[in-house]
Formats: structure tokens, C-alpha cells, sequence
């Protein structure tokens, strides 16, 4: 019930994400999307918490549209992803770490790019977020233990969602755009739900 829960509100903000005509439902839809995350798939650990409520935070502020609605998405995700990076850290292995420096180098690089098309005024906190999202994915690639390569799978999910919303805020402009725009609640409901009940399994087969 929890799961169909999370679901629904999934669905029905991604379906309001692409009309403009529901941008006040979004008021409700997207607010609501990470508390019903955490009542399906409670966080187990304060990282884990950190990075529920971060995530929250920066859903609240995106539904704005300007530049500081923006910035305090990014710092607000940014928290979200120093808080995943330390859970899934405490459960890295030696041995782990052979996808840690390719991850770390894509990131890099895609931290460059959307810097630069971000521009002046929103290069440096854009440029840094995609290093700090980078950093979780790759700290998401030594998790081991039940669950560990569904934290992965979201990770990675969780990166191309941002790709898309990067891509559609600075890169694309008009029917890409907005093709682009729509793929980043879909597939941001995803990968959250991927990360929370990966990481909180217990005894299921990795």
C-alpha cells in the first residue's frame, strides 16, 4: 500500500510537471513526493535522512523559477547528496573502488560542460553541484551488502535526471527542452525510490 502510495504521487507530479496548467497542483504533488518516500521506506540511517530531507527542501524551492529558487535547490541537493555519499561510504569494501575514478572523471567533465553553458552567474554552484552529485554515484558503486546494486541503479538515475533537467534549463531551447524536462520527475522519483529501498533491504539478494 505504502509502495502504490509513493507511486501515485510520482506519477501525478510528473504528469503535472508537463502541463503548465497544473503548476499550482505542483504546490502539493511535489511537496508531498519525499514524505510519502519517507513513510514507504523509513531511513535506516542519519545519511540516509540527511539526504531525504535535503531532498525535500530542494524540491520545495524548485518549484520556483528564478535564479535564487535555483541556487537554493542546488545548495539544498547539494546537502542531500554529501548526506547520501556518507551513508553509502560506511558501507564501501576494500576492493570496492574500481568504478570510483572513470565516475569521478565523467563527472568532471560533465561539471565543466554545464558549467560553462550555465554561465557566469550560475557556473560555480552548478559546476560544484555536478562534482558533489558525482561524488554519491561513485560512492554509490562501492556500497556492498543487500540492495547494493539497486543504490547503484538509482545513483545513476538520479544523475541522468539531473542531466536532463541541466539540459533543458541551460543547453536546449523550446520542443527539446521540453521533452527534456519531462523525463526529469519520472525518472527522479525513480531513483530516489531505488536508493531508500535499496539501501534499507534487509537479507534480499543484492
Amino acid at each position: 500500500m505504502k509502495k502504490r502510495a509513493y507511486a501515485a504521487t510520482a506519477i501525478v507530479d510528473s504528469i503535472a510537471a508537463a502541463l503548465p496548467s497544473a503548476h499550482a497542483a505542483r504546490a502539493v504533488t511535489k511537496s508531498a513526493l519525499m514524505p510519502v518516500l519517507a513513510v514507504a521506506s523509513p531511513p535506516r540511517d542519519p545519511g540516509m535522512a540527511v539526504g531525504l530531507a535535503g531532498s525535500w527542501a530542494g524540491d520545495v524551492a524548485l518549484l520556483g523559477d528564478s535564479d535564487r529558487a535555483f541556487r537554493t535547490g542546488l545548495f539544498s541537493f547539494l546537502v542531500a547528496h554529501v548526506g547520501y555519499t556518507a551513508a553509502m561510504a560506511r558501507r564501501s569494501t576494500p576492493g570496492s573502488r574500481r568504478l570510483v575514478v572513470p565516475i569521478v572523471a565523467a563527472s568532471a567533465t560533465g561539471a565543466f560542460a554545464f558549467a560553462r553553458a550555465a554561465g557566469p552567474s550560475m557556473g560555480k554552484p552548478v559546476g560544484l553541484y555536478a562534482l558533489t552529485l558525482g561524488t554519491m554515484v561513485a560512492a554509490a558503486s562501492t556500497a556492498r551488502g543487500a540492495g547494493a546494486r539497486r543504490v547503484f541503479g538509482g545513483a545513476a538515475l538520479f544523475a541522468v535526471s539531473d542531466a536532463l533537467l541541466g539540459a533543458s534549463r541551460f543547453v536546449l531551447c523550446g520542443r527539446a527542452a521540453r521533452v527534456a524536462s519531462a523525463g526529469v520527475m519520472p525518472t527522479y522519483a525513480a531513483a530516489q525510490w531505488l536508493i531508500h529501498t535499496g539501501f534499507s533491504r534487509d537479507g534480499d539478494p543484492a
